[in-house]
Formats: structure tokens, sequence, C-alpha cells
């Protein structure tokens, strides 16, 4: 018995211990889960919910200084919330969501102890798992948060918020809210609304029918909405009707009569409200990500508190900039006629100096809806607009390549398809210059040398460089395979999902804004409408490569607009412009990211379906151009425009061919002069004297290096270009190769002037070595006067 007595001790003690762990920890839970909670923010979001006011967005119309004026009232397109006071909604509206959502509502402290009880015990034995036990005050904290995760962590969290609204607003107040927020489909919010959208009617004149029609919704807005499923809304509504009946809300006569009529809801009807410019729905959207952030909140809860809350939104848009892209874009002549079926194109503009966006255009023409596809902020392929801050821009600031750099504009490697050798990677157009510079191969985008340099820096530092430097969140590197990690994507730009248009403008910003990169803010600070900041937007900013090669990059850049790929733009004439083009893989994408010391441009032309965009009468560069040179139109007309700094670099002459010190020899290519200039570092300045160009004597009438028979009178002397690495399986056509000569035997001294080589050429079988213009390279000696 002692025995006995004794084990019973010691199961007690251990339950007892059990217990009393589980009830620390569970109390140390508690604990960690209340000091996590805003409460604070719970008050402001519910103030918010309250507010009778419109949200305002205003933007900046000084140039110098601080003049905010009013640019948008009454956004949010689409969405529908109207506030209504608990004295504006009908009884049987109010009475009846008590009855059957909380019917202990006036009671409680904010939770209902016994069916949360109830509730837990249900779940955790798996009974009715779908049983709820939240009260209306819960409910008003989900719906102003958006908060509505399954978890243990998050329904403790609701409970305590639950409470501490209880201790610091009314019940009427906590039912107002809670009727003015509560979803009702169709982006509806709050019985107010949707009593005109489904009914036609003032909240206050509905009957009870209609009532218990609206309570049913609010239990699944979807599967009880009266236009798409009447039947199901038919069948919830007579349950709340019964519910109502059950409270004496009703009598049994109005009930038997009231459950025999339809729904008598009026037809859906497009409600659309004011469209939203697009820079305000970039605005709207960029809000709500940091109230996500900033509140943790859901989107759609952010959205929903942003548009009906009384909120001002202070912008940094230029009114005058955006003016300008919306007036060129609604007018469709100033595109080619392709937008008639389908082209579209979109453009960003920045402010240059300070990096915040300006202005913004979604799509052409006039906007005819709110939340449409927008090409400026969806993800394209960028093409060659990658390159210079994927590959040129860090390796000339890790002083790997400089502005003469000369690499070989030829394929990098062949492939065999359908028994034949193809080239990799092609031009476009689909010419091979030879030796080539990087000023050259950046103006001309060249995809040889790109390569070339995507497999100096590597794929792999090159994908965590955008990532980790520019935030381009749209990279791809999947498990299953699927990789932006090689050399297409990283070199030319041909990535799985793409990057945004303002993305690839912000990250421009590093260029223009001496090698520091910029946000593009749309929003400088939030202000609820008792005038306390909500969120005071901190711009990131970030320096990544150094001012000199920033300033080098400007002027590289320029040659892309003076002699390079975009030499049509004609701005350039009247202010300093850079730039660089690019173009997706089967021509379905088209982009130019330009800037000037004052304004950051992106434009993007395609189809929506990714059709191949063809030959267009008018190039997307100049429409950029028309656009630009109306932005820029009074810094042009006062003659004082501002320029890109050349501080701490240096303009130097080169070989084009070599990309060093340019000498005598390098005179007699016989192309002509083959001196350039460029710009430098001390670090980076040409100090090796040209050993590319080798003179030789060339007759003149043969077209071939001078044999010991050629008569004096033929004879030139030239300086031809020393390639020793060029060898492919199928002729290429390259421009250079005229002047190339190939060494490949060696070669011995001219007896009467031991200066001048005597070369001996030995080609071997089936390689070949170029052609240009219908001429082979010069692979042999003079050989008409050895018979």
């Amino acid at each position: 018995m002692k025995r006995k007595n004794r084990q019973i001790t010691i199961v007690a003690a251990i339950i007892f211990s059990v217990a009393t762990v589980a009830a620390i920890g569970f109390g140390i839970f508690v604990f960690t889960v209340y000091k996590g909670i805003s409460f604070e923010s719970d008050e402001r979001l519910f103030d918010s919910a309250r507010d009778f006011g419109s949200t305002v967005f205003y933007a900046n119309a000084a140039e110098d200084g601080d003049e905010y004026i009013p640019i948008a009232i009454d956004i949010g397109g689409e969405m529908r919330k109207v506030f209504y006071s608990l004295d504006d909604i009908s009884p049987y509206l109010k009475e009846g969501i008590v009855a059957v959502e909380d019917k202990k509502f006036y009671d409680h402290g904010g939770i209902d102890l016994k069916r949360t009880l109830l509730a837990t015990a249900n779940y955790l034995f798996g009974r009715d798992r779908l049983f709820g036990a939240s009260t209306i005050t819960q409910q008003v904290i989900k719906n102003i948060s958006g908060d509505n995760k399954i978890s243990v962590k998050r329904k403790l969290q609701e409970i305590i918020r639950a409470i501490h609204i209880e201790r610091n607003y009314s019940k009427e107040e906590i039912l107002e809210v809670y009727l003015n927020v509560i979803p009702m489909s169709e982006n509806i919010y709050g019985v107010g609304a949707a009593s005109k959208a489904y009914f036609g009617k003032e909240p206050s004149e509905l009957s009870a029918q209609e009532a218990a029609t609206l309570i049913g919704i609010t239990n699944a807005p979807t599967a009880y909405n009266p236009h798409i499923n009447p039947e199901a809304c038919i069948r919830k509504r007579n349950i709340v009707l019964s519910v109502m009946r059950d409270d004496g809300i009703i009598t049994v006569e109005e009930y038997e009569k009231l459950t025999e009529m339809p729904l008598g809801v009026i037809n859906k009807q497009d409600i659309d409200g004011r469209v939203d410019s697009w820079f305000i729905e970039t605005v709207i959207d960029d809000v709500v990500s940091d109230m996500v952030a900033a509140e943790g909140m859901s989107p759609s809860a952010a959205r929903m508190t942003l548009l009906s809350g009384g909120y001002s939104v202070y912008t940094t848009m230029k009114p005058s900039v955006q003016k300008t892209l919306e007036d060129y874009f609604e007018n469709t002549s100033n595109f080619p006629r392709e937008v008639e079926s389908g082209l579209n194109y979109a453009m960003t503009a920045t402010d240059s100096q300070t990096g915040y966006l300006v202005g913004i255009i979604g799509r052409v023409g006039k906007k005819q809806g709110n939340r449409l596809l927008n090409h400026a902020t969806v993800p394209h392929v960028p093409g060659s607009t990658l390159k210079p801050i994927a590959l040129y821009a860090p390796l000339i600031d890790e002083g790997k390549i400089s502005w003469s750099t000369v690499f070989d504009d030829v394929p990098v490697s062949f492939y065999e398809q359908d028994g034949e050798y193809r080239e990799y990677p092609k031009n476009s157009p689909a010419v091979y210059d030879g030796l080539i510079t990087v000023k050259d191969a950046l103006s001309n985008s060249k995809n040889t040398v790109a390569v070339r340099l995507a497999e100096i820096r590597t794929p792999k530092r090159i994908y965590n460089s955008l990532i980790k430097d520019f935030g381009f969140t749209t990279l791809v590197n999947n498990e299953n395979g699927t990789t932006d990690i090689a050399v297409a994507p990283m070199a030319l730009g041909q990535l799985t999902n793409g990057v945004s248009l303002r993305k690839m403008g912000e990250a421009y910003s590093v260029f223009v804004g001496e090698g520091e990169w910029k946000e593009s803010c749309s929003y400088l600070y939030l202000t609820d409408y008792k005038g306390r900041v909500i969120i005071e937007k901190e711009q990131a900013r970030k320096q990544i490569y150094k001012e000199t090669t920033a300033r080098i990059m400007n002027r590289l850049l320029m040659t892309v607009t003076s002699s390079g790929t975009a030499s049509k733009i004609s701005l350039k004439n009247k202010i300093n412009t850079a730039g660089k083009t690019g173009t997706s893989g089967g021509n379905r994408d088209k982009s130019f990211i330009g800037y000037t010391p004052y304004y950051t441009a992106g434009i993007w032309c395609g189809y929506d379906d990714s059709r191949a965009i063809g030959s267009l009468a008018k190039s997307h560069i100049e429409i950029w151009d028309e656009v630009m040179l109306d932005l820029h139109k009074d810094v042009i007309a006062k003659g004082e425009a501002r320029e890109f700094s050349t501080e701490g670099i240096s303009y130097l002459p080169y070989c084009k061919d070599s990309g060093k010190i340019y000498t005598d020899t390098c005179r007699f290519d016989p192309r002509g002069d083959r001196r350039d200039y460029g710009y430098f570092t001390d670090a980076d300045a040409p100090r090796e004297m040209c050993d590319r160009h080798v003179m030789c004597r060339f007759d003149g009438v043969t077209k071939s290096i001078a044999c010991e028979k050629c008569p004096e009178e033929n004879i030139v002397n030239v300086a031809l270009i020393s390639v020793t690495d060029r060898s492919f399986p199928k002729e290429i056509t390259v421009t250079d190769a005229e002047y190339v000569y190939r060494d490949i035997a060696g070669y011995t001294e001219r007896p009467d002037d031991p200066s001048l080589p005597y070369f001996q050429y030995a080609i071997p079988d089936g390689v070949f070595v170029g052609k240009s213009k219908g001429k082979k390279q010069f692979n042999s000696n003079c050989s008409s006067h050895n018979k």
C-alpha cells in the first residue's frame, strides 16, 4: 500500500512538474507575443478606418523650395468604399449582424472565452475545424490589418489586440468600423457601398431581407455573391433570416414571407470611379508595399486602408514632366501605325540629381481604366542595356579593362548544327569588325566582346552583383535548372523573366550619380488625417563605383548616341546625352536607357503577346528623343546646360588596334591614321608603345607581301596588324581581315634590309582566317615572280 501511494505521489509530482513547465513556457510565449504587438499601429489603423475624408496625393509644383499642390483626390478607381455612421445604417443590418456574428458582442471584452475554448477543442480533436470563435472585435483587427494567417501565434496576437481595442474604443465605434470595412465581394468594402452596389439604395433604406442578404455575404464574399451565386446567396440569406427570427428581430410571419422573396438585387454595374494616372497607381503600389512592411498588413488591407483612410501622400512627381509624357503618349499619331495592331510603348523619367521618379507611362493611348498592365513596372528582357552595369562599369572599376582595351570581334566559339558550323555569339547586325576597343565594342553593342567580358567577370559574380547592388529581384536560379547564371543572360541581357524598365532606369542612376546608386522613390512621406507622419520614405543609396569610373562610363555611353547604335538622337547636339540600346532575342523587346545631367529616361517597345516587332517607320529611340527634347526645352533655351564632369580623368591618344601608345608605325596602316582619343585615370592610361602594327614591304600590284623578285617600283611600306589566334572552321566576314597578317611558320630577315622582316606563310588546310569585302586575308607571299 505504501509502495502504491509512493508511486501515485511520484506520478502526481511528474504531472505537476510538467504542468508547471508547460505553464511557464506558455507564459513566456504569451509575453513574447505581447511584446511583439504594435498597439499604436492598431490604433492608427482603427482611426484611419473611421475617417470620413479622402486620401489626397500631392506633388511639388515648385522647381526650388516646397510648394505642394494636390494632384489626385478620391483615388482608388474600382475600389468602392463609403463610410456611414451607425445612425445611417438600417437597424435590421446592425442588429442582424450582431445576432449572426457575435451574440455576446455587448457583453464581452473583446473575446468570447467559451466559444474560443470550444473552437480550440474542436480543432485539437479533429471535429468541426470550420467552427469559428472570432468576435466582431477580432474580425475588425483582421480586416484593418489583413492579418489572417492560420497559426497559434497569430490567433493569440488577435485576442490580445482585440482586448486592447475594447479598452480604448466604445462598442458603437467598434461596430461602426466593422460595418464599414468588411469585404463584400467585387472589390466592395463596407455595407454602405454594398447597399448601393447590390440594391441601389442607401443603407438606412434596407429592408429585413436585403439586410439579411448583405449579412450573408460577409460570411464568404465570393461564395455568396448575389450576382455570381444567387442560389447559394438565397440559401445563406434564409439562414440569416432564421437567426433574426429566433432573436426577435423579425416575426415568424415576416420570416415565412421573406424567405419566399427573390433576392431583388440590381444588375451588376461597372462603377469604376475616376481613372488614376500611371504615376498615382505607381505611388499606390509603392506605399502599399511599404505599409505591408511597416505595419505587418496584408497587401489588400493596406490598399483598402490607404485609399479610404484620409491620408496625405507627398509624391516625387514633377507635374510638368508627367504632363509632357501623358500628352505625348495619348496622341497615337506620335507612334508608328503598328500601335493599331497592338504594339505598345512605356516610358519612365527620373531626376538625374536626386534619383526620384518624376514621370511614368505604362502604355500608349489615353488611360481607360485602373490597374491595367503597366509595361514600365513589369519585367521585360533588357538585352544589351544590361551590359554597362553587368560588364563594362564593374570591370573598369576593378582595373581589368580600360577605354582602349582591345578585343578581337570574332566569334567566341562554333557548334555543329544540321551538318554545318554555326558561330556564337552573333552580332546585330551580323558583322565582325576584328580588333576593336572597349569604346567601340560598347558603342556598337558587340556581343562577341560582351561574352568575353562575361568570361572575365564570370556569370555568377555578375548575377550576385545585379541582386546585391541594384536590387534586381526578378532574376532566376531555380532548383529545376532554370537559371540566369549563364553567359547569354549575364552577357547579353537575355534574362529568363527580365527586369522592369523602372528598375533599369534606376540602375543607370549610378552613372550620372558619380558612382552612387539611388532608389527611384515615387513618394517622400505619408501622413494620416491628423497630420502625423506614418511613413517617411528613406531613399536607399549605395556607392557602387568610384567617381572616376562613373565619369568614364558617362563619356563611353555618350559615344553610343554620337556614333553608335543610338546615333539618331538629336538631343546630343544640344546637351550631354548618354545611354545604351537593347534588344531581346527574337526582336520581341526593344529598349533604350538614356540620360542627361537633368533627366534619366527609359523607353520600352513591344507587343503584349511577345510577337516579333519587325521594322518600324519610327524607332523607339526617335520617340525617346522627341520626349526628352520637350523635357529639356527650357534648359536648352537658356543655353547654359550642365555637362558631365571629367574631373580626375584625362583625355589621351592611343592606337585603335592595340589600345597602347600611338607610334609613327601606326601611321602606315593602309586604312589611314589609326589614332583615337579616350578618357583614362592615371592608373589605366596607356603606358606601352603599340606593338600591334608591324612594317611590311607590300606589292601594290599583286596585292600581297612582296617577294625578293618584286619590282621596286611596285613596293610600298605598310603597317599591317598582327593577329596570331584567328582560325575558324568556316569562312567568316571580318572587316579588318584585309589588313591582318598571320605568321605561322616564322620569318627571316631580308639580307638587304634586316629591319624589314620577310614573312613566310603556312596556312593549314581547312582553316579560314577571314575575308573582307570579297578579299582574302593576306595569307601568302607574292608568288607571281617565283615562276
